[in-house]
């Protein structure tokens, strides 16, 4: 019974750090198109106006409805 305990714990210390390597990350990569990649940047510049702090959620709703003029999701 220990022995199989044992077994288990390695195989999932294997497979955790098979998935967390670089090769395994590099395969799911995200692709943005350039319009959106363009929305981000603008709204992100937009919203940066707003401090967190003073404004509160402020700046997140800046956000959002930047990128919902860009018809882009968050």
């Amino acid at each position: 019974m220990i022995l199989k305990t044992y077994i288990a714990a390695i195989v999932l210390t294997l497979a955790f750090a098979a998935a967390a390597s670089p090769t395994f990350a590099q395969g799911n990569a995200l692709h943005v198109s350039a319009a959106r990649a363009a929305a981000i940047l603008e709204c992100n510049i937009r919203a940066g106006k707003f401090a967190l702090h003073t404004w509160g959620n402020f700046q997140l709703y800046v956000y959002r409805a930047c990128m919902t003029e860009h018809h882009e999701m968050e």
